[in-house]
């Protein structure tokens, strides 16, 4: 090895220990109570490493009465914490604070009476002792309950706040400030009969769980925040999906209260209603409820000096890319171009001049969010596109990986996207579930792939084969020179397809994820925030589109079918003869199911659009229309087409109308229902499936779709319509009746102006 060689290599070790030593960013959360399954959200993002994922280091504080939150957070001890509604009386008084996500739509804290103090009704309370908080802003949705109820708060005798539950059941207070999630599990244990009094039940619903953080946090580390926002609520969406696991992480290493794990199992049941999960509304904090909690403050006087705050100024946006009049000017003043390289497609694929490709979606993802003005260099030359990054303030590419092995001095931006490894092998050869099987056998892979260095090291038994570019691994697979070839995933895929290697699929994916970033020159450091807080916006939503649109899975049918159902065979013999403990049996279990899976996708779903095929959509309009016959709870059918989509193929390419049915079949599954099923009927022509809808709410249904599409950028020279036909079961119908009632209703509209729906 040469002393340039050894060089190289030093530097790059020292710039990766640099990067991963800036990696992990500290922060605190500070709770508002101590630790139970309140906070279980936070634990979760903890401890399974949804934190660390976002290169964030969290430090979870409990709660002492010592702790002033809104201080706390505003003074920087503490960059996060847990609050209640009241923080909206402390915005109202000038404190800068977000509202970041609402963890429980309905606040858990109620009053709690026992049967035995014969309290039914709020007017019951009046000269009893009730134990609250001294706080009346954390009380104002029970202050609240109570003057509704026509009772004056003076009529209540108020003492102080014990926490201790005995203080109610021994009669020291009538009633006491209690949490659904808490005290009724205590008291239903010692079979006390008791009644909740709700605010909520009486209209006032206020939000608990409120994780919020300064304004000055957003406005220095935009990005940070995105990071903190998504990893809280990916914590807090395996906390409710896992309860009883999440729960007996808290018992083990969060239990400072002592609590049985039943209770911290029955807390989180509770708590998972009240952030109304099941209902899609995890973290949701609307406009209209703020501005109605606000008013009831300033009605029950909890503010003196009310400040005319603008909504969209307390409750976080994370959509919204928060960019200062430093980097907004500088957008307005530069042309920013990307460098590409279409000798790796998908990720750039140059047609005729036009490019497309993973990479170029992202761009123009990114460039849309931040209304650059740009432009595209395309140079299949990573030397030279280094050397305009080094010369060129304005110029950026991408690549793979934390650094850059040929040009170690440009910085990276956030990860754009994750791109798996893959297997490519001939359609004779079983599917691997790890790089670790391949042991001993004979792998081609592109030495200058970004993760060549990484594998030759991280699989020292494994015996690489050394290849210029893909096109020489595929003729040396094809020649039986190697096992199998080793790359990324949308580039076998991809080459499988255009090359059309019938006898080559895809034969294994990998958790060895190399993320997609952008390298920009060193000293523009404005350009690569402005670029990173574009690309914490981006949602996995959009990611998915992406990935589905490259990521199409190659296998060889005929021959994999055979293959699973004599492996199957095989291995239910052998399951009974020898032991069903076999380690050896199960991984091959293992392997035929993940097969299972991948072909059964193949036979049921549309490779272009992602949908289901018209084979597919047939099978389950017969099973809907044999549950409609038994059950008669009402089914309808939308057949739709695209409008003129002949023209668009023939103006302006295939890939174009290819594109168009791509999004138009996004647009449609983020547009219906659960219980809807949505398909390709052939060509340009699509079926829905609406079971339990009349053909009134099917025509509602229809009509939204086209606006949707109607009003969607296509980002083609024209205006992309569709033409819809509803038609509903009827007694004497079959599948076919049915189809074709929708079919000709559809056929009217293109007959008669087009871009409209005809109900039959």
């Amino acid at each position: 090895m040469n002393i340039y060689k050894i060089f190289l290599l030093i530097s790059i070790l020292f710039n990766t220990m640099i990067l991963h030593a800036k990696e992990n960013e500290k922060v605190s959360i500070q709770l508002d109570w101590l630790h139970q399954f309140q906070f279980a959200g936070y634990y979760m993002a903890k401890e399974k490493g949804y934190f660390k994922e976002e290169n964030l280091d969290v430090d979870i504080k409990e709660f002492n009465f010592n702790v002033d939150l809104v201080k706390t957070v505003l003074n920087s001890k503490a960059s996060y914490a847990v609050g209640k509604s009241s923080l909206i009386i402390d915005r109202l008084e000038g404190k800068k604070i977000v509202l970041l996500v609402a963890i429980y739509q309905n606040s858990p804290m109620v009053l709690i009476s026992l049967n035995k103090s014969k309290i039914k009704k709020i007017k019951d309370f009046k000269n009893k002792k009730v134990m609250l908080t001294p706080d009346a802003r954390s009380a104002a949705a029970i202050n609240s309950m109570i003057i509704s109820q026509g009772l004056k708060l003076k009529d209540i005798d108020f003492i102080q706040h014990s926490f201790n539950l005995d203080d109610l059941i021994n009669g020291k207070t009538d009633a006491m400030g209690c949490y659904l999630s808490n005290e009724p599990y205590i008291l239903d244990s010692k079979n006390i009969e008791f009644t909740i009094h709700n605010p909520s039940d009486y209209g006032f619903d206020f939000y608990g769980g409120l994780f919020f953080t300064s304004q000055e946090e957003l406005k220095q580390n935009p990005v940070r925040v995105r990071k903190m926002y998504k990893a809280v609520l990916k914590g807090w969406k395996y906390a409710f999906e896992n309860i009883e696991n999440t729960a007996k992480i808290i018992y083990d290493k969060y239990n400072t209260q002592n609590k049985s794990l039943n209770s911290l199992i029955y807390e989180g049941k509770v708590l998972k209603k009240l952030a109304q999960f099941e209902e899609g509304k995890l973290g949701n904090i609307d406009y209209k409820k703020v501005e109605e909690i606000k008013r009831l403050y300033l009605l029950l006087g909890l503010s003196n000096s009310p400040v005319n705050f603008k909504l969209e100024d307390i409750i976080y946006n994370s959509k919204k890319i928060n960019l200062s009049k430093e980097e907004k000017e500088y957008i307005k003043n530069n042309q920013i171009n990307l460098i590409s390289n279409s000798d790796f497609p998908p990720f750039t694929i140059e047609t005729a001049g036009k490019l497309s490709g993973i990479e170029i979606d992202y761009w123009n993802l990114i460039r849309k969010k931040l209304n650059l003005n740009s432009a595209i260099d395309v140079i299949n030359n990573n030397k030279k596109a280094n050397e305009k990054i080094n010369t060129g303030q304005n110029n950026l590419k991408y690549a793979f990986g934390t650094v850059d092995y040929e040009n170690i001095n440009s910085h990276h931006t956030l990860s754009i996207d994750k791109i798996k490894l893959a297997l490519a092998t001939l359609v004779d050869k079983p599917y691997t579930t790890s790089i670790k099987e391949l042991t001993n056998e004979k792998i081609a892979i592109t030495k200058y792939a970004s993760y060549y260095t990484d594998l030759k090291a991280k699989y020292p038994n494994i015996n690489f084969i050394e290849t210029k570019n893909i096109k020489e691994s595929f003729a040396l697979l094809q020649n039986n020179e190697v096992y199998g070839i080793i790359g990324k995933l949308p580039a076998l895929s991809y080459n499988i397809t255009k090359m059309t290697i019938s006898n080559a699929k895809i034969s294994g994916i990998y958790n060895e994820n190399y993320e997609i970033k952008l390298h920009v020159n060193k000293n523009n450091k404005m350009l690569l925030n402005i670029l990173n807080k574009a690309i914490s916006t981006i949602t996995e939503e959009e990611r998915k589109y992406i990935r589905d649109k490259y990521n199409s899975i190659i296998y060889e049918p005929e021959k994999d079918y055979t293959w699973i159902y004599t492996i199957t065979l095989f291995l239910l013999v052998v399951i009974i003869v020898v032991t069903i403990n076999n380690r050896k049996l199960n991984k091959e279990i293992k392997k035929r199911k993940i097969v299972e899976e991948e072909l059964n996708k193949i036979a049921n779903i549309d490779r272009l659009t992602n949908t289901y095929n018209r084979r597919k959509i047939e099978t389950i309009l017969e099973l809907e229309l044999n549950k409609e016959k038994k059950y008669k709870k009402g089914l309808s059918l939308i057949f739709f087409d695209v409008d003129n989509f002949k023209l668009i193929n023939d103006q302006l390419g295939h890939s174009i109308g290819d594109s168009v049915l791509e999004k138009v079949s996004y647009l449609v599954n983020n547009n219906i229902r659960k219980t809807d099923s949505f398909g390709r009927w052939g060509g340009e022509e699509f079926i829905i499936v609406l079971p339990k809808t009349n053909k009134i709410q099917a025509k509602n249904i229809a009509y939204l779709l086209k606006e949707k599409i109607a009003n969607f950028d296509f980002e083609i020279d024209r205006k992309v319509t569709c033409s819809f036909g509803v038609s509903q079961f009827e007694e004497t119908d079959c599948a076919d009746s049915l189809l074709t009632r929708a079919d000709n209703a559809m056929y009217y509209v293109k007959r008669n102006g087009k871009d409209e729906v005809k109900v039959v």
